[in-house]
């Protein structure tokens, strides 16, 4: 069956460098794309891009007139981390992969599968499929083929949201042209990535070349030692700028796996000055968070076979002449903020936003230098932010501007990336703060609890009766909201929590604060209201009852598919309980909505049939352990709805 355009977004790009290879090795690769089945091949565009070397004739490509191919041609030469580069500047779609101009797709349906995984699964960070490596025909017939596991360092065989892409900035570093640039790039997006998808099957071919510059009897790395060194700096400084509290792990790692390749790959002796040059480079740039004692643990627990003495005698030099043995605290860190807010805005008049960062700036007992505040404009008239910097000069604000309207989970999870604090709370930009002395509550908790993930607060809720009347009633802790909470900022990195690029508007703080809290090991209940909720009637929990009604249905039916393929990574042991809880919580809703819609059925349905199809192994339909659960579930949480019903919900929607 052919897969139908979703959109008048094309679906896939594949990016092709081609540098030396001529026309006979691109009609192996272009073939095995012509010939792929199960896919709309027009929602699909290749971009060719010749990196300087050999010009192909544009006649050639008449001989695939079925593909929509775009050749991009340039003089000189810069490498394929260049070439690659321009292909994601000029991506219009909404994913991307590589392929190599020497390989081809491993068999006609290799782009059907991505697909399928898109269909059954709904979309994803990274596609991440097995490869087959060609080796030298010179090897034994049985050992000719070989089905490689998933290689984190190669982006063949690999689908990459674009969007996601975009919103962290990934880029193919310009200063590695030939040589590990890969490995940059990729250790880049599988870092901060939150959804990968594994598809345990091989999709690609790496075919053998002989005059393929990793085949060569010379050993490649023994070659690019100097390369290997370099990308190692240069990821250094790209986390020091993305992810500061990794720095003293990824440092004194670093450290180790340079001694071991240098070991395993001794450099040839045309580079080895090189090599001494950037190996001097990498503890001067780095010597205040060298740690040599941190370091040899981290050497000892990679299972290389040689002695600590030789680890240390090799680094010793190095370190005599930088820096020493000692650990020295980074200066910035004396500089690095307590507290970041994110602040996700999508309002024309900055009435409401003002509000907010009075009720900031007028917080007593805190230093206001320690706070950064990041606002991401989502759509509407873009503020200028100048003004409101003189107006608000007390405050360290960092502003990011989206032209098309992406939701606040989107805005947030951008905020979240660019945070530097030690904690980041989240405020929305039509509340404030509630009394002068909360961020000093927060502050006392925190001091309190320095090791603690997630300090938790009480809040305030604006409400009002039916005359119109207002009150503020307090909540207690809301596991489901991400106000007004203070989150560990290298907890949430170092445990890759943040927002599902899914959800948008609604339930994506539930499934954020899900993940956190279920992975957190340190939650501090502070005793304070920190944080007021103010009614906004244009707000997205305010519209007209029966639409919120039944867009909670959807949304917490679809929040919850994406939950599960979360979940089944990091709590597979959870899995049934989650799913029990989750059908009866929908029960409830459900029957207290008491919504009598087709439409809203079939959309239930849709949802509820899709948690249950991929996770069948632990779905088990309505049991009398199920129904205790709900019965003790209206019992604790008085809503007033019989759970007998529950048994008839399960056959309607979970049965087919």
């Amino acid at each position: 069956m052919v897969i139908e355009a979703m959109s008048e977004r094309k679906l896939l790009t594949i990016i092709i460098p081609q540098h030396r290879e001529k026309e006979s090795q691109l009609f192996k690769v272009l073939t095995s794309i012509n010939n792929q089945v199960g896919i709309d091949l027009t929602t699909v565009t290749i971009k060719i891009i010749g990196d300087g070397g050999y010009q192909i004739s544009e006649d050639f490509f008449d001989n695939f007139k079925f593909l929509d191919i775009n050749y991009v041609y340039y003089y000189p030469a810069h490498g394929p981390g260049y070439a690659r580069q321009i292909g994601i500047e000029q991506t219009r779609s909404k994913y991307l992969a590589y392929l190599d101009a020497d390989d081809t797709l491993s068999n006609i349906n290799s782009l059907w599968k991505f697909v399928n995984v898109l269909r059954e699964t709904g979309d994803h960070q990274v596609i991440f499929s097995r490869y087959i490596e060609e080796r030298s025909p010179q090897t034994l017939l049985d050992e000719r083929y070989i089905i490689r596991e998933f290689n984190p360092s190669a982006v063949y065989g690999k689908w990459l949201n674009v969007d996601f892409l975009r919103a962290y900035a990934f880029y193919w570093h310009p200063k590695l042209q030939h040589a590990y640039e890969d490995t940059f790039f990729l250790d880049s997006v599988l870092t901060f990535a939150t959804d990968i998808y594994y598809l345990d099957i091989p999709t690609y071919m790496w075919l053998y070349h002989n005059d393929s510059i990793v085949r060569t009897n010379v050993d490649y790395n023994s070659n690019c030692l100097d390369q290997y060194v370099l990308e190692n700096r240069l990821w250094i400084q790209e986390m020091e700028k993305r992810a500061p509290q990794r720095l003293k792990f990824d440092i004194n790692n670093g450290l180790a796996n340079i001694y071991i390749f240098y070991i395993q790959h001794p450099p040839v002796a045309a580079i080895e000055r090189k090599v001494q040059e950037e190996i001097k480079e990498y503890v001067r740039e780095n010597k205040d968070y060298i740690d040599l004692s941190y370091s040899q643990r981290l050497f000892k627990s990679k299972s290389f076979s040689t002695s600590l003495s030789k680890f240390i005698a090799f680094w010793q030099p190095y370190l005599s002449d930088n820096c020493g043995l000692q650990v020295k605290k980074h200066s910035k860190n004396q500089s690095k903020k307590m507290l970041s807010l994110v602040i996700p805005f999508r309002e024309n008049s900055v009435t409401v936003l003002k509000r907010l960062f009075w009720s900031i700036i007028n917080q007593v007992k805190v230093d206001l230098k320690q706070l950064e505040v990041i606002i991401v404009q989502d759509g509407g008239n873009k503020i200028d932010e100048t003004a409101f910097k003189q107006c608000f000069p007390q405050l360290d604000q960092e502003w990011f501007y989206h032209k098309d309207v992406l939701g606040p989970g989107p805005s947030r999870s951008q905020g979240l990336q660019k945070a530097q604090g030690k904690y980041v709370m989240f405020c929305d930009a039509d509340d404030q703060l509630h009394t002068i002395t909360s961020l000093y509550n927060m502050c006392r908790a925190a001091k309190i609890h320095p090791d603690a993930d997630i300090l938790m607060a009480k809040y305030m809720n604006e409400q009002f009766d039916s005359e119109g009347q207002g009150e503020l009633v307090e909540w207690s802790y809301n596991f489901g909201a991400v106000y007004p909470h203070w989150f560990n900022l290298n907890f949430l990195r170092s445990h890759r929590i943040d927002f599902h690029h899914a959800l948008h508007s609604y339930y994506e703080d539930t499934f954020f604060c899900g993940i956190a809290t279920r992975v957190a090991k340190n939650i501090i209940f502070t005793d304070e209201v920190v944080y007021t909720h103010r009614f906004n009637p244009y707000s997205l929990i305010h519209k007209e009852l029966k639409k919120r009604q039944a867009l909670f249905l959807e949304e917490y039916c679809r929040e919850n598919y994406y939950w599960f393929q979360v979940a089944r990574q990091r709590f597979p042991q959870k899995i049934r309980n989650d799913l029990n809880n989750f059908i009866i919580t929908l029960y409830y809703m459900y029957t207290n909505y008491r919504l009598d819609s087709f439409k809203i059925d079939s959309q239930i349905s849709y949802w509820t049939h899709k948690i249950k199809d991929h996770n069948s192994g632990d779905w088990h339909g309505w049991t009398p352990m199920i129904q205790q659960q709900a019965n003790d579930r209206h019992t604790d949480d008085a809503i007033g709805v019989s759970s007998q019903g529950l048994k008839m919900f399960i056959e309607k929607f979970m049965t087919k």
